[in-house]
């Protein structure tokens, strides 16, 4: 990963805008008591997507670290943005103290079948600290191992058609993988809602030890059912929107969410998905052997994990952006990640309505983001999900529904309902096999 800055630690006679945004003194000391053995030498920052800032920390020894730090006071960030560092370390922490996911990864059938994907618990980065208080470094922030590889955003141009299906496949087991972990506490919604906090106040405190498990949260907030963790999540960038008078059919939105949140309430087990998983910039891969060229056989690139795991949420695993128009190579994956595995697609004859609701929503969130964080190119951005708004807003009046006695609901079908039918025959082939 390119840097835009590298600082010596402490070069007073150089001082640069690195030096002021972080304090090297204070990460130097904090650095001491989580790794042993080694001192800072330099940092790097990173040039990234991501909302979070990302430094490489160089340490006497060779090895490297990474720092996750929050956005600056001056980002304006979505109110489901507003958690993402202690969100992600929450999560990471889940995912590696998850015995149920060590056991479902055992499928020796997986690994023959896909070598370049290992289990889930080895995607995530190893945590090596984090703090969300502001008492430490003035901002929350996590020290990780950094995960292998680059984006594949900077690496697809390259890539031929054989490599991409291979990683595609990839993501589709992954996908599969952190579906089969279910919230403990059988709530729905963001990780900051259903999952406890498990670090400990106290600063400078290693993570691995006994006092962690001490400290940690004992309680949860979730919803109870997913229509109401999914109407958190919509009303939350809907209001966004509202608080920067975005241009958008709100009232539309929120009618066709309340004609069609019984198709929400069918899901009973609030199942991981990771909201962003189908992104390019997030993917991180790497090619073997070293220096060969990006078009190499399929088995050479692997799946190193994400570069963010903030986004993750606890309900319909079919909410994640990779199954918006799902490639063949996500979708065997998926279905090969559930061969002798229980259903995790919870009514699939209606998921095609679900997955409409789930496009509307992402598209909200990209033109709200537009406005809150612009950049040289975000007409067009705009202007693409405006498109894309339109289109699953008339796809969404296509659907109707007649609700009879309370908890029975017939749907009645209708020339505008072609295109549900269409889309739900599309999700049958991610599901037959869970």
């Amino acid at each position: 990963m390119s840097s835009s800055s590298r600082t010596a630690v402490p070069p007073p006679q150089h001082l640069t805008s690195l030096m002021y945004s972080l304090p090297i003194q204070r990460l130097k000391a904090i650095l001491s008591h989580v790794v042993t053995g080694a001192t800072l030498v330099s940092v790097d920052d990173m040039k990234t997507t991501q909302l979070a800032r990302l430094y490489t920390l160089n340490m006497s020894d060779g090895t490297k670290h990474l720092l996750s730090f929050a956005p600056r006071l001056t980002t304006r960030l979505l109110r489901h943005e507003a958690t993402i560092i202690s969100s992600e370390a929450t999560l990471v922490h889940f995912i590696a103290g998850s015995r149920a996911r060590q056991e479902a990864e055992s499928s020796s059938r997986t690994k023959e079948t896909f070598p370049g994907l290992p289990a889930i618990t080895e995607l995530i980065p190893t945590l090596l600290k984090h703090s969300s208080n502001n008492r430490e470094m003035a901002y929350p922030y996590s020290i990780f191992e950094p995960t292998a590889g680059a984006p594949l955003s900077t690496l697809s141009i390259y890539l031929s058609l054989p490599v991409r299906r291979a990683i595609d496949t990839k993501i589709g087991l992954m996908a599969r993988s952190l579906a089969n972990l279910t919230a403990p506490s059988g709530t729905f919604g963001l990780i900051s809602r259903v999952l406890p906090d498990p670090f400990p106040t106290h600063p400078i405190q290693d993570l691995g030890s006994a006092s962690t498990a001490a400290t940690s949260s004992a309680r949860s907030v979730g919803s109870k059912t997913w229509s109401e963790a999914f109407n958190t999540l919509l009303e939350m960038v809907l209001r966004d929107g509202e608080d920067m008078a975005v241009l958008l059919p709100y009232d539309d939105i929120r009618a066709h969410f309340k004609r069609l949140r019984w198709r929400l309430d069918a899901i009973t087990i609030p199942r991981l998905a990771i909201l962003d998983l189908g992104s390019e910039t997030n993917v991180m891969i790497e090619r073997e052997p070293d220096g060969a060229s990006p078009s190499t056989a399929a088995t050479d690139v692997k799946v190193t994990g994400l570069r963010s795991w903030s986004h993750g949420v606890f309900g319909d695993p079919l909410i994640a952006s990779c199954f918006d128009e799902a490639s063949e190579g996500f979708l065997e994956g998926w279905r090969m990640g559930g061969e002798g595995k229980e259903e995790v697609v919870e009514d699939e004859e209606n998921a095609g309505g679900r997955m409409l609701l789930y496009a509307c929503y992402r598209a909200v969130v990209g033109i709200v983001t537009e406005y809150y964080r612009p950049q040289g190119d975000s007409s067009r951005r705009e202007l693409e999900e405006r498109r894309r708004l339109t289109n699953v807003l008339k796809e969404l009046e296509g659907l109707d529904i007649t609700t009879g006695e309370v908890g029975k609901r017939a749907r009645t079908r209708s020339a505008s309902s072609e295109g549900e039918e269409a889309k739900r025959q599309r999700v049958g082939s991610r599901g037959e096999t869970g």
